[in-house]
């Protein structure tokens, strides 16, 4: 059973709870998840998931201190069993199985990463931020990791400081244009690119997590820049093990030449993949069958 370090309110509707699970945090990865049972008694019912957003250390005399020791979370309240977890108080125990999925694949020498993140999608990105940093090295300049943020409005902003602490560099942009740009977070992803030459991008590296409607316009201009690009989906899941195949979605692979549609799941093939074989037409797929 893990431990419950903090559960703190950082917004209206935004908690972030610091979780010591040092065999899940010792096994972490950016991008994996873990599930969540949110209470003992039948109401609600399924396991909850939730996207690793950081990986910490906690002096306790129980763990190794040169390995990450705890896990943290970032949710929304968005219904009753982000509710409940919100009442939950230091010290209280809390079911977790993790860490799950396919996180994002992450190669030894990327020169330049943008990362855009979308809402609540922010919550993944910050432990892959930490890694690409390490990945990159402490000396990286800011220009070499760069974070997009966007939101419906400034509340929905989240970690702006916590990106610029480990050296990145944060743009921030919102649909009423009450902090940052006005507009979408794909549009200063698009700024960014007409403002670097074909060479200056050569080494890029995509990575978003968000809305299905951003990732898919992300995907767009990853495809026709011809730059490399992983997402992280948020899909719904109800087992997230892959035994229930709830959350399946559309893949296009090559087979014997052509294009096929297979499903896969993405609490157990994802919920990383790379952007180029997401069937972003759902509406098409949903007609042929």
């Amino acid at each position: 059973m893990a431990r419950v370090i903090f559960n703190r309110k950082i917004s209206s509707d935004y908690y972030r709870m610091r979780i010591l699970c040092p065999e899940i945090a010792s096994r972490a990865k950016p991008g994996q998840f873990i599930m969540v049972r949110i209470t003992e008694l039948l109401d609600p019912l399924l396991r909850r998931p939730f996207g690793i957003h950081r990986l910490c250390h906690e002096r306790d005399k129980h763990t190794d201190n040169n390995s990450p020791s705890c896990i943290e979370i970032l949710y929304k309240i968005v219904g009753k069993g982000t509710i409940v977890l919100s009442e939950k108080k230091k010290g209280e125990g809390i079911d977790l199985m993790g860490p799950l999925g396919n996180g994002f694949y992450l190669e030894q020498n990327i020169e330049t990463a943008v990362i855009v993140a979308g809402g609540i999608g922010v919550a993944p990105l910050f432990s892959l931020a930490q890694v690409l940093k390490g990945v990159k090295g402490k000396n990286t300049s800011r220009d070499k990791l760069t974070i997009f943020i966007g939101g419906e409005n400034r509340k929905d902003i989240l970690c702006l400081n916590d990106f610029k602490k480990i050296g990145a560099r944060v743009v921030v942009s919102t649909i009423d244009g009450s902090l940052g740009t006005k507009g979408l977070v794909t549009d200063l992803l698009v700024n960014f690119l007409r403002k670097h030459s074909p060479l200056e991008t050569k080494n890029l590296k995509l990575f978003g997590c968000g809305p299905l409607p951003m990732l898919r316009t992300l995907s767009e201009i990853a495809f026709y820049k011809n730059i490399p690009c992983q997402v992280s989906l948020e899909s719904r899941m109800a087992c997230g093990v892959g035994a229930c195949q709830g959350c399946a979605v559309p893949t296009e692979i090559n087979k014997e030449g052509d294009r096929v549609v297979l499903y896969q799941r993405a609490c157990k093939e994802g919920p990383v993949f790379d952007s180029t074989i997401i069937f972003w037409d759902y509406k098409s797929i949903l007609l042929k069958v």
